[in-house]
């Protein structure tokens, strides 16, 4: 049997699936596949080989409880593994009035499989940084039989917090909740950077998009208010579903599958684009929608890179060249080739110079430093996270399919490797990644402390895949 993700760029070939309904199922399943490998999965919304499976695959769907809890002065919430975060910040709202401490652009992942990559929104930590506590099933070292046990506290914890699937089979997740809010939402068009990142400190929450080919930011401002929702909220969100999350995608996928013209890409995103951002208007509403998109509509592929705020000009500067020398006749600078050079990848920008035309706004989003082990987000070393650690994740989306998507994914690899060698830029775990990782290993101060809890917890790799082999190898 074989399963393809929602980008379809990784086909999952496991030898048996299980949907199970409980915890006992769980074991018994381990039980009886006993030294094979193991992989849980959730909705397939990532684009990497986390997601890949050779063996026992375990689809936790049908795990979904909701419990909001009121033990503590801390809002708190029990979520099982396999619940959508959709469903769930559904069932907070319902039950409490409560909703998650960040949400990401989209809401159809599971709160297992987010956590697990380091999923994000903008303006505040991953939703790993917020995980107290989680069950996992996995085999005990003496026994060798399956056992399920809670982790809430120490190194441990910071190291399932964003495990990759590596630690077992999370069941269930607690984590802080909050109560729900209201954000305030407008669009603003930038000349340069520094302007956008001046407007964080009165809209914290915001994203904005790098536009190629037009080279100017489009700030999408947000900051959390007191006030009540807008009497236009409902036109508000009417036109940006409409115009961004089905006439702006649509236009796309006409530009690049149908019309395949770098030229017309090109000059759609200088002239027609900019012109469906209605600049400066400004709307309150709950969290849940203000800060969520529907860019699930369309199946599409991500990859994502992290850099730190210092480093966020030059990367963004380094990016604007490097999709001039794929997209146009654009030679690049001296400074711009002898950074190529620098980083060893002469060679790669030779064969992708005229390949591939980019043609989805570059996001960019803002997001805290976390206590994790692993996230993209982790501090640059070993210590606690302080504000000056704050990342900047970006992502470069694609719409070709099959073949066509091929210079794409050159490009994914050419920006994870290059940007990591001069910018020590991480990729994000759930998005399209590197096929070896003994180089991103070395992106991350504590990663030899994650690797020696996974191999405590799971000595045999019965819940690793192929692909984090070189994760979990010195380089």
């Amino acid at each position: 049997m074989s399963h393809d993700n929602f980008g379809r760029n990784v086909v999952l070939q496991p030898k048996v699936r299980y949907t199970p309904e409980n915890d006992a199922e769980v074991l018994e399943i381990l039980n009886r596949h006993q030294g094979e490998q193991i992989r849980s999965v959730g909705r397939l919304h990532s684009w990497s080989r986390v997601l890949e499976s050779e063996g026992v695959l375990l689809d936790l769907r049908k795990m979904n409880h909701v419990r909001c809890l009121d033990e503590s002065a801390d809002h708190r919430v029990e979520v099982g593994a396999g619940c959508q975060i959709k469903r769930l910040l559904s069932e907070m709202s319902s039950q409490k009035n409560w909703t998650l401490p960040s949400v990401g652009f989209i809401t159809e992942q599971t709160i297992a499989g987010a956590i697990a990559t380091g999923t994000h929104g903008s303006g505040r930590n991953t939703l790993s940084h917020y995980v107290l506590s989680l069950r996992i099933a996995h085999y005990d070292v003496e026994t060798g039989r399956a056992v399920i046990r809670t982790i809430s506290a120490g190194e441990e914890l910071l190291a399932v917090r964003c495990s990759l699937g590596c630690s077992g089979v999370i069941l269930q997740v607690t984590m802080l909740a909050r109560p729900a809010y209201q954000v305030e939402e407008c669009f603003r068009e930038y000349e340069v950077l520094s302007s956008v990142l001046a407007a964080e400190k009165k809209y914290p929450l915001q994203q904005f998009y790098f536009l190629p080919w037009r080279w100017t930011f489009f700030a999408q401002h947000r900051r959390e208010v007191e006030s009540t929702s807008s009497w236009t909220l409902m036109l508000y969100q009417l036109y940006r579903f409409l115009a961004f999350d089905i006439s702006l995608h649509l236009l796309i996928l006409f530009l690049v599958r149908l019309l395949r013209s770098p030229t017309a890409i090109r000059n759609v995103f200088r002239c027609v684009i900019p012109l469906t951002v209605i600049r400066g208007w400004g709307v309150t509403g709950p969290s849940n929608t203000q800060l969520v998109m529907e860019h699930e509509l369309f199946r599409c592929v991500e990859t994502e890179i992290f850099v730190r705020r210092d480093q966020l000009p030059s990367a963004l500067e380094y990016v604007r060249e490097v999709l001039q020398c794929l997209g146009s006749s654009h030679g690049g600078t001296s400074r711009f080739l002898s950074m190529v050079s620098q980083a060893g990848c002469d060679s790669l920008l030779q064969q992708l110079r005229g390949q591939y035309c980019h043609h989805y706004p570059i996001c960019v989003r803002r997001v805290l430093s976390d206590e994790t082990l692993i996230s993209p987000a982790c501090p640059d070393d070993s210590t606690a996270a302080t504000s000056s650690d704050d990342w900047y994740a970006m992502t470069f989306t694609n719409y070709h399919r099959g073949k066509a998507r091929q210079p794409f994914d050159a490009l994914a690899e050419f920006l994870t490797v290059s940007m990591g060698r001069l910018f020590r830029a991480r990729p994000h775990w759930g998005k399209i990644c590197p096929d070896n990782l003994s180089e991103t290993r070395r992106l991350y101060p504590r990663m030899q402390q994650f690797v020696k809890i996974c191999q405590r917890i799971d000595p045999d790799g019965a819940f690793r895949n192929r692909w984090m082999s070189s994760l979990f190898e010195e380089g």
